[in-house]
């Protein structure tokens, strides 16, 4: 009894202490999952253009956001996956915030810029990864994490259905507001509990990796060459790696000499990350590196299944929806939860246990 007594003071405290931010990380998570698809609605116009049969050239479609944006350096570009698809130059400013420009790549026009985390998407996964905190907030958010899986821990021990299984599945609709609050708490809980604990333990593995990765030391070496053009680089990363088609330019901060010019192949799965490159020095045309990966090494795939699993990239629509719907539950949870725990204080529901209130059942 005294076990049970306990598991259920440290669920109690762990979810009204930090119950608020279950429910923002929840409600942000479930708008990420159609990252792509709310993003596509709130600026259609810059992402979407009628597909022709010639395309401009790339250093046109440079050359446009350049001007569009001079002396900000480039980070990275994402080529059109459809037809329909706009060019995305991502440009990061002293400040360290991220400008993107879309141009389309049949006229080389500038449909127009942004500040990422300025955007409702950037504002969403700013506030879920970061609390716009920064390194600080990552950790942090890291540690919520470890409360979360915790929390979802001590509430499957405190399930009511272990005693009676058709009872721990029951939901008076019926009933007062701090019962009907207490049964929903009791089975919205359990039915997510799994979901809700394998989110947040890979969430936590995220924020580990990149936290290591954030603090790996970098090198930076600058040139006073005029760099070799786009076009004539990206001719040398197709005859360096033949076949497959280019998807992402990179400009790795850390070595401003070098471009990775990044290729998808078809026989790589949807979805997967397009780890092969071709290293270039962009002043000098060097070829650097050229390497041909279909599929990741052990390390790499195990932590591109822990972000699937984390961001619901995995089962299709029917997984994304399931992922936005659990998102919404630490929401309810927190406020039956808080009507639970002032119905405890007005009344003698205070010096009731838990198991009482669930004979009640």
């Amino acid at each position: 009894m005294k076990f049970r007594k306990f598991v259920f003071s440290v669920h109690s405290v762990m979810g009204i202490a930090i119950g608020l931010f279950f429910a923002i990380s929840g409600l942000t998570g479930s708008a990420i999952v159609f990252r792509k698809e709310v993003d596509r609605t709130l600026k259609p116009a810059l992402m979407h253009v009628v597909g022709q049969a010639q395309l401009q050239s790339i250093d046109r479609i440079f050359s446009a956001a350049e001007q569009t944006h001079p002396k900000v350096p480039f980070r990275y570009v994402l080529f059109p996956k459809q037809p329909e698809d706009t060019f995305l130059i991502a440009q990061k400013m002293s400040n360290g915030q991220r400008i993107e420009t879309y141009v389309n790549p049949y006229t080389a026009q500038v449909m127009g810029s942004r500040v990422w985390e300025h955007s409702a998407l950037g504002f969403l996964h700013t506030l879920h990864s970061t609390l716009f905190l920064g390194t600080p907030g990552r950790l942090l958010v890291g540690v919520f994490g470890v409360l979360l899986f915790l929390t979802a821990i001590t509430g499957t021990l405190r399930w009511t259905g272990w005693r009676n299984l058709k009872n721990g599945f029951r939901i008076r609709w019926n009933a007062s507001m701090s019962v009907l609050s207490f049964d929903l708490h009791n089975v919205g809980g359990i039915l997510t509990t799994a979901l809700l604990s394998m989110i947040a333990f890979t969430g936590v593995v995220i924020v580990i990796a990149q936290l290591l990765i954030g603090g790996l030391p970098t090198v930076k070496l600058m040139s006073a060459q005029t760099p070799v053009a786009m076009s004539e680089l990206l001719q040398l990363a197709n005859a360096a790696l033949p076949g497959g088609k280019i998807s992402v330019v990179e400009f790795p901060e850390a070595q401003p000499n070098v471009i990775h010019i990044h290729k998808k192949f078809p026989e790589q799965m949807t979805g997967e990350v397009d780890l092969s490159v071709v290293e270039i020095d962009r002043y000098t045309g060097t070829v650097l590196k050229a390497e041909k990966v279909i599929k990741p090494n052990p390390v790499f795939k195990v932590l591109l299944r822990i972000r699937n699993l984390h961001s619901g990239r995995f089962g299709g629509s029917i997984t994304r929806i399931l992922y936005a719907f659990v998102g919404l539950v630490p929401l309810i949870l927190f406020i039956t939860g808080i009507v639970m725990y002032r119905h405890r204080g007005r009344t003698k529901f205070a010096n009731r246990n838990y198991a009482e209130l669930s004979a009640e059942r």
